[in-house]
């Protein structure tokens, strides 16, 4: 997987945030919830993980006015170079579970999208508990593995096993010793068919980048056909927002 990752995210930079930004409401009610659910306020340090370009970082940063810098942690560069200078976030080219094996002064954590792509999670989870303090938050926004996305079959089927379980998730975080609360939210998309059919072929999710370019262009064909009276795509996308927090 790790191959699939490299190749997917150093690609996929010049027009990751084209691809994730679907609106200014999107993102709004993303980060709208994460600054809910992580009870952020002026005085905390926010680390977020697998930050990417910063897309959700700079919006919370535009509703909670954060006295210290967000850290924000990512193992690409190229992603990491697409964050505004101007911007308060501090870049750390790290791998998720190597940051969470140094202490750092942080007292609230966010990781959207990007569980289930760490390894070891038993592990990482652990850290994160000894590297938080007593009420500390960890919010884990995941998008689970039964996708409603107008995608390939084929692609749907991957999706089952490249997406975390948040049952498990959710299993792995009680053990580290969290009290854990899930909650869902759904957004519902209207995309024209072109576009989203041009963010398949980019491959705008990891697990797309897995398929070869013939099993690529067959998928592509197959929607074309599925597809083929509608001029606009409408799906749910859903999200588990998993509130992790250190008690007291």
């Amino acid at each position: 997987m790790k191959e699939v990752l490299d190749k997917h995210y150093r690609r996929l930079a010049d027009e990751y945030d084209n691809f994730l930004d679907y609106s200014p409401e999107f993102v709004r009610a993303l980060t709208s919830r994460m600054v809910q659910k992580l009870a952020l306020e002026p005085g905390d340090v926010l680390a977020d993980i697998g930050c990417g370009t910063g897309i959700y970082s700079l919006d919370i940063l535009r509703q909670v006015s954060l006295r210290e810098p967000v850290i924000g942690v990512d193992p690409f560069a190229e992603m990491l170079a697409k964050i505004p200078d101007e911007a308060t976030i501090v870049p750390v080219a790290e791998d998720a579970l190597v940051f969470s094996r140094r202490p750092a002064a942080y007292n609230k954590v966010l990781i959207k999208e990007t569980i289930h792509h760490v390894p070891a999670r038993d592990e990482f989870f652990a850290n994160m508990y000894g590297n938080l303090p007593p009420g500390g938050i960890m919010l884990l926004v995941h998008v689970p593995p039964d996708v409603q996305y107008p995608l390939f079959d084929a692609a749907l089927a991957r999706c089952l096993n490249w997406h975390a379980d948040p049952a498990v998730l959710q299993e792995q975080l009680a053990a580290a010793g969290f009290r854990v609360e899930r909650e869902g939210l759904d957004i519902r998309h209207r995309l024209p068919k072109e576009h989203y059919h041009r963010m398949v072929r980019s491959c705008y999710m990891s697990v797309l980048t897995s398929f070869s370019e013939e099993e690529l262009a067959a998928g592509l064909a197959e929607m074309e056909e599925k597809h083929a009276d509608l001029e606009v795509l409408e799906f749910i996308d859903h999200f588990d927002y998993l509130t992790a927090v250190k008690p007291q």
